[in-house]
Parts: structure tokens; C-alpha cells; sequence
């Protein structure tokens, strides 16, 4: 169960002292890739023990309803920087998979639709609309939606660091390069220690300290501009690696009635950790933290299969994981602190989509929405309690690939209804989340009138953003 906040008002700074050009937030997003949404202590992690990151929620907005758009992580990442659905981008893969997942799926009763390999530059993104207000960009770690001709300082980023063209590492640890995924992997820029020294004795070292060094830096190099700081941390991802100290604790810790059971990925959960409590001490010892906005969020739900044997991860009570449209695939945590906004720290149960974060900063520092924009601002869900309006819009996904996890498959959310449909099958899936968040229990037969009218409504939507969808496959043989 996700636990219980007491909040104890507090008396925040905000923007009355001085008009909001003249005391521009910093904006940072740290992305944790993979991390499920039950993987955080202050979402009920039984294994796991995350202390800095627990103590952020304690004073800051925590999202039980909160939804990457997109099931993986290629496609979530698109949706954040520009505020559309992965259907409408045509961008719902990941980049390595774009090009031959058709090659690879013969063996599969449906052809998947082909989808682009890199975002498009003619696509406005976060960063570039944050440069029309003077904002220094910058963007460090996994970036993954493109080639090098499409890397973040073509897509309106200043500075850019570790942003390789791969989702995932070969390694952690220091040179970070290697056969890995059937191919030579390397993560980009790591040629140079953090004192621009090459050549350098730098054995042990591991990817995600060497990340916040390097946001420490960019932090501290912005001088008093305004600045938007993209932090994607590679990890949780595969490969599940982790200094072998912290793997012992967590062995050690360890119990059979825990859901997590993965001490090496625990391991990799306590980095994070350990990083965001370094990041953080930072903006508060320079004075930055009450006029920071920071976001902390992860790309889809966690991977709950086997790495080496061993399984990953649990997103219980949520079912399922990366991949699958159910709740475990696609509900991450989220936890907001923007000091200068919100004068109590609290829970919010309504649901937001990685879809709504260019339309909500838009509105923060007044900037005109870019066209075709599908999120919502849920700015006055962030400055007032008790605001509820955005509980009754509909959310959509649509996945037309397989996983481990799925079929290719679409979902909507509407309220407390869910419904899920895979793609060239007739039956469709009627879950009402307020009272089976663990989707048990189909109940599309008990209520046909609604099980149409979503349908409709998720027909109708794909329609509207032209998705690309399945076809029979001629050649398959079940």
C-alpha cells in the first residue's frame, strides 16, 4: 500500500515578492529509467530503501495517478518533450526497434506498423519553448530518440552530456563500453574524467554518481540563469549492475516474505538514492531548492522479467510491467517539488499523463501552447488543493507492438474506467480501477453500455492522431 502522508503546513516562498519574469524557476527533471512504480519507499518498496528520495515526497506533491504515455521508453521520452501521444508522433517503439522490429516479428499472427527512428526536428520541443524565456538548457544522460543528427543539441538543448544513441549501457562501471544487447555498446563523452583529465585511473567508477557530478557542475556553471536540466539517469535499466557493497546490504536484508527480491537491483534503486540526496543537498546549499521546480518520474512501468535469470522487479498490487498496458505497465511514480507553488505538501490522486508537462510549464511562465499539443495543464492542480476537474478527462494509449508482457494492444482511461483492447481480437478488457486496481476482475460483459462507449472513444481518438496500427500476417502459422 502506498503510505500515508501527515503534512505539517508550511509557509513557502512564492512569486508575490517579485513578478515571475524577474524570479524564473530552475526547471530539472530527473528520469529514472524502468522504475516501477512500487520500487520507491514512499510507495510501499518493502526491499528497497530510498531515505532521500522519501524525504522529498514528505515536503512535496506525490502522484498515486500518474502515467507515462507510453508503455516504453523511446516513446514516453517523445511524449515529454513535445506534449503529443506516441500514436500521433508515429514514434511508439524505442529507436533500436524501429527499423527491424518488422524484420524480427515474422514468426508473429500480425505485421506491426512501421514507426519512425528518430524524432523529427520540426517537432517544438520543452527545451526549445523554454529558450524563448532566456533559459540556459541542458540535457544529461539517455536521451534516445534518435541518431546523432537528432541529438538534444539539435532539439533546442544547450549543452548536452552522455547521450548516447543506445537505451542502455553495456556496463555501469567505468570505460561504460562493450558487447552488449549483440552489439559494441559505449555511452558517449565518458572518455574524460569529471576533472577533464584523460587517461585516468578510473576503475570502480559508476555511471550514475559520474552523472550528478557532471548536473553538479552544469548547475553550478549556469551562474544565476535560468535553467531547465534534463536528467536521465541510464539506470534501473539492464544491465542490473551495482557496487557489489551495497548488493551485499541488500542480501543480507533480504526476506522471503518481501515482493522485491532482486538485492542488485536494489543496489541500483539506493544509487539513485544516494544521487538525488546529492542533488538536492547541492540546490539547497547554493540557495537554488525553493525556486526549483523538480520533477522526479520514471519512463514506463518496471521490468518485471528475468535479467540473468533472475527476475527484476514487482510492481504489485499493480499488474503487470513494462511493456503491457495494464497499471504496472504504464503508472509511474511522480513526485513534484516546487516550493514557490504549492504551500502544503500533499498526495494527489488525479491523473496526469508525461503528455501534460509542456502544456503545464507553458503555463507556469506563460508561453503560448505549440500546435498540436494533446496534453492538459495541470497547473492549478499543482497551486490549489481539492481542484478535481481534470479527473474527468480521458486518457489514451496505444501500442500496436509485442513485448514480453503484451500483444499489441490499445487502452483508455476515463475516471475510474479502464479498458483495454488487443489489437485484432474482438474482445476487449473493462476494468474499474477504483475498485480493482489490481485488474482482476473483467467486468466489459457486466457493463456493455460503457464497454461501447470507450470503445468508441478509443477508436475514434486513433482515428483523430491517424495511428498506425496491425495487419494480419499472410505467412504466419499458429
Amino acid at each position: 500500500m502506498l503510505r500515508l502522508y501527515f503534512f505539517i503546513p508550511l509557509i513557502l516562498a512564492t512569486f508575490s515578492s517579485q513578478s515571475q519574469e524577474d524570479k524564473l524557476p530552475n526547471i530539472i527533471f530527473i528520469t529514472v529509467d524502468d522504475l516501477g512504480w512500487a520500487d520507491l519507499g514512499c510507495y510501499g518498496a518493502d526491499l528497497h530503501e530510498t531515505p532521500n528520495i522519501d524525504a522529498l515526497a514528505d515536503a512535496s506533491l506525490v502522484f498515486t495517478n500518474s502515467y507515462a504515455a507510453a508503455p516504453v521508453c523511446s516513446p514516453t521520452r517523445a511524449s515529454m518533450m513535445t506534449g503529443k501521444t506516441p500514436a500521433k508522433l508515429h514514434l511508439t517503439i524505442w529507436i533500436e526497434a524501429a527499423g527491424h522490429e518488422r524484420k524480427t516479428m515474422k514468426a508473429q499472427p500480425l505485421i506491426t506498423p512501421p514507426t519512425i527512428e528518430n524524432l523529427p526536428l520540426e517537432e517544438v520541443t520543452l527545451a526549445e519553448l523554454l529558450k524563448q524565456k532566456g533559459y540556459s538548457t541542458a540535457h544529461i544522460g539517455k536521451w534516445h530518440l534518435g541518431d546523432l543528427m537528432h541529438f538534444p543539441e539539435a532539439q533546442g538543448f544547450d549543452v548536452s552530456y552522455a547521450a548516447s544513441q543506445r537505451g542502455a549501457p553495456p556496463t555501469f562501471f567505468y570505460p561504460y563500453r562493450g558487447h552488449a544487447f549483440g552489439e559494441y555498446r559505449f555511452v558517449t563523452d565518458m572518455a574524460r574524467d569529471a576533472d577533464h583529465h584523460y587517461f585516468s585511473d578510473r576503475q570502480g567508477e559508476y555511471l550514475t554518481d559520474r552523472l550528478t557530478d557532471e548536473a553538479i557542475k552544469i548547475i553550478n556553471d549556469a551562474q544565476g540563469k535560468p535553467l531547465f536540466l534534463n536528467l536521465n539517469y541510464y539506470s534501473v535499466h539492464t544491465p542490473i549492475e551495482a557496487k557489489e557493497s551495497d548488493v551485499q546490504y541488500f542480501q543480507n536484508r533480504k526476506q522471503k516474505s518481501f515482493l522485491h527480491q532482486n538485492e542488485t537491483y536494489a543496489a541500483m534503486v539506493k544509487s539513485i538514492d544516494d544521487n538525488v540526496g546529492r542533488l538536492i543537498a547541492h540546490l539547497k546549499s547554493t540557495g537554488l531548492f525553493n525556486n526549483t521546480l523538480l520533477v522526479l518520474l520514471s519512463d514506463n512501468g518496471g521490468f518485471v522479467n528475468n535479467y540473468r535469470d533472475v527476475k527484476v522487479t514487482d510492481n504489485s498490487p499493480l499488474r503487470s510491467g513494462k511493456g503491457s498496458l495494464y497499471e504496472g505497465g504504464i503508472r509511474i511514480p511522480t513526485i513534484i517539488s516546487a516550493p514557490f507553488l504549492h504551500p502544503n505538501p500533499r498526495q494527489i490522486d488525479i491523473p496526469i499523463s508525461t503528455i501534460d508537462y509542456v502544456p503545464t510549464l507553458c503555463d507556469l511562465l506563460n508561453i503560448a501552447h505549440p500546435d498540436g499539443v494533446e496534453g492538459e495543464s495541470f497547473l492549478t492542480v499543482l497551486e490549489q488543493e481539492g481542484y478535481t476537474a481534470m479527473n474527468e478527462r480521458s486518457l489514451f494509449w496505444h501500442y500496436p507492438h509485442y513485448y514480453p508482457t503484451t500483444t499489441p494492444v490499445s487502452a483508455i482511461r476515463h475516471g475510474e474506467w479502464k479498458l483495454v483492447h488487443y489489437l485484432g481480437a474482438e474482445d476487449v478488457e473493462l476494468y474499474n480501477l477504483e475498485d480493482d486496481a489490481r485488474e482482476e476482475r473483467n467486468v466489459a460483459k457486466d457493463f456493455p453500455d460503457k464497454t461501447s462507449e470507450m470503445l468508441q472513444s478509443l477508436e475514434d481518438w486513433k482515428k483523430s492522431v491517424s495511428a498506425q496500427t496491425v495487419s494480419p500476417n499472410p505467412n504466419f502459422r499458429g
